[in-house]
């Protein structure tokens, strides 16, 4: 039956690519729901059928080929981790199957984008189910011929002389990552190499720090899905993503390179996290781009940067997450910020489509008049990714940061300090977003915001389901994913291992919980006095004419001197 997950997707991409001209517009759209509707369920099958395993470990194989005479034994992979995967995976496609049949009348561009958005569906599914270094590779080459064709359909001709060079890097690292894999294990079957490492006792010495080959074959792995990434925030390629409507960067980053991102990562964890050199490189890795993201975002005005430097930076949390060994708060964490940026994301999509694709929020302005639903559905999703009591991130959040004072007593006060910087950007920056664009003045072109409405009624049922799913679902896995119950079970899921204990007491911590929420507040209350304070008081031209004002509202605020 779960072969039923990768044949739903696929007669999907193969109804409109071979019977558009055949079948009426309506029955093809109600078919392709009905399959998105079909594969989500069956997602969900699989995830509870893992949770009623009777068994230590909560995992499962599908066999698809075995050959004795051959050797060949091929099987498809399920364990929670995946099970996850899955329905994140499928909920996404049903919900952009909707999003994008919805959001323009071109019934022939409607037709590609549900046909190669069912092709990047199947892709990630044959590639977070694999159990072999084949299935591996087979669909990461699938995803990325998927993204570019989703790519090309918004861009015209360009020269990627510029990306081709280090795409064929990322090709390089791969293959080769996963040939040393093979060779070092004589087997391309995830469970032989998971317990084949321990065996190979081969070391090698970088800059006086000692790593197993398999550590360094991993982290050449993850540095070729990285290289890969890159193109996305090269201008003037065909992959360029800030050249891209919302939509379309939710399906490419969240639908796609986000859960692969992680899967890279956590799916050869059982090889990696013994070594605490490996951990710190991830951990540096995270706070350094982390860093980055977070400097573009202050600077930023345009609403497709803003949206996917936020997606980078969450990212980047995950990785510093992985690098601190809190694996359960990292799954938590990836759940509650990836619901959010969907939100976000398609709620944004819908305003720059009613624009005309306009992306500056300082040309916007005064939208909560025309758009108060998703105002408020934004609002949810920015107060959810910012940890406020009592959303679905405030748990996230409350767990990633107090398992990782309690297990990296030594560095509390550096991992204290980071933290609470990154949450008064984050803030900061939320409220800057919904200030200008909601509640600043009316800078729109006037044609336009004359004729906004808030979209069909399934676009805003969208919207209303993921804020619930925002609102309520966190009490309800924070008893997952907290605790040591959900320690114990994550790290036996992800590497196998339960030999390792916090002692998880989250009230511990309780007293810089609330200095981090404080540190919250103050970025809401900044980005209040910047974004709608100051730019009232710039109509004073006894105040506009001092020289420090006039240069703090040009450097810290929107405000348009040229009025």
């Amino acid at each position: 039956m779960e072969i039923l997950l990768f044949i739903f997707p696929l007669l999907s991409f193969l109804l409109f690519q071979f019977f558009s001209q055949k079948v009426k517009t309506n029955s093809i759209y109600a078919l392709h729901y009905f399959l998105c509707i079909l594969n989500f369920s069956l997602g969900l099958y699989i995830y509870f059928k893992i949770l009623n395993l009777d068994k230590d470990l909560p995992l499962f194989f599908c066999r698809i080929i075995k050959i004795d005479n051959l050797l060949i034994d091929w099987s498809l992979r399920f364990d929670l981790f995946v099970s996850s995967l899955i329905i994140l995976i499928t909920f996404i496609g049903l919900l952009l199957a909707v999003y994008s049949t919805n959001l323009t009348k071109n019934h022939l561009k409607n037709f590609k984008i549900n046909s190669f958005l069912s092709l990047s569906i199947f892709s990630v599914l044959v590639l977070v189910t694999s159990n072999n270094l084949i299935q591996f590779f087979l669909g990461w080459y699938l995803v990325i011929i998927s993204s570019y064709l989703i790519s090309n359909m918004f861009k015209n001709k360009v020269d990627n002389s510029n990306i081709f060079f280090e795409n064929r890097v990322s090709d390089l690292c791969f293959f080769l990552s996963l040939y040393f894999i093979y060779t070092f294990s004589n087997s391309i079957n995830f469970d032989v190499i998971f317990e084949s490492f321990d065996t190979i006792e081969n070391n090698t010495t970088i800059l006086n720090k000692t790593f197993s080959n398999f550590e360094i074959i991993t982290f050449i792995l993850i540095f070729s899905f990285l290289l890969r990434c890159r193109q996305f925030y090269i201008s003037n390629s065909s992959y360029d993503l800030l050249s891209l409507n919302t939509s379309s960067n939710s399906l490419v980053l969240y639908g796609l390179y986000l859960p692969i991102g992680l899967y890279f990562i956590l799916r050869f964890l059982s090889i990696t996290h013994l070594s605490l050199n490996y951990s710190n490189i991830l951990l540096l890795l995270g706070l350094i781009f982390n860093l980055m993201f977070s400097i573009l975002l202050i600077r930023s005005y345009k609403l497709n940067k803003l949206i996917l430097y936020i997606a980078s930076s969450q990212f980047c949390i995950l990785l510093i997450g992985i690098g601190l060994k809190l694996y359960n708060a990292v799954m938590f964490h990836f759940v509650t910020s990836i619901t959010s940026l969907l939100i976000l994301s398609l709620s944004f999509g819908i305003i720059t489509f009613k624009l005309n694709n306009e992306q500056d929020i300082r040309k916007m302005g005064n939208l909560i008049v025309k758009c108060p639903f998703i105002s408020l559905f934004i609002l949810i999703g920015f107060v959810s990714l910012l940890g406020i009591p009592y959303f679905s991130g405030f748990y996230s959040n409350k767990l990633f940061l107090s398992q990782s004072l309690i297990i990296n007593k030594e560095n509390y006060l550096f991992i204290f300090t980071y933290c609470s910087y990154y949450t008064f950007i984050i803030s900061y920056i939320s409220f800057k977003i919904i200030l200008v664009v909601f509640l600043g003045q009316n800078n729109c072109n006037i044609h336009l915001y004359n004729k906004i409405e808030e979209g069909s009624y399934y676009l805003k049922f969208i919207l209303f389901i993921l804020s619930l799913i925002i609102i309520f679902s966190g009490w309800y896995l924070n008893n997952l994913f907290s605790g040591n119950f959900g320690e114990t079970l994550w790290r036996l899921v992800l590497v196998g291992d339960v030999n390792f204990s916090l002692n998880n007491n989250i009230d511990k911590n309780k007293e810089l919980l609330e200095i981090r929420n404080i540190v919250c507040y103050i970025g809401i209350f900044l980005a209040f006095m910047n974004y709608f304070i100051f730019p009232k008081l710039g109509n004073n031209l006894r105040l506009k004419n001092k020289k420090l004002f006039r240069y703090y509202l040009k450097s810290f605020t929107s405000y348009d001197f040229n009025r």
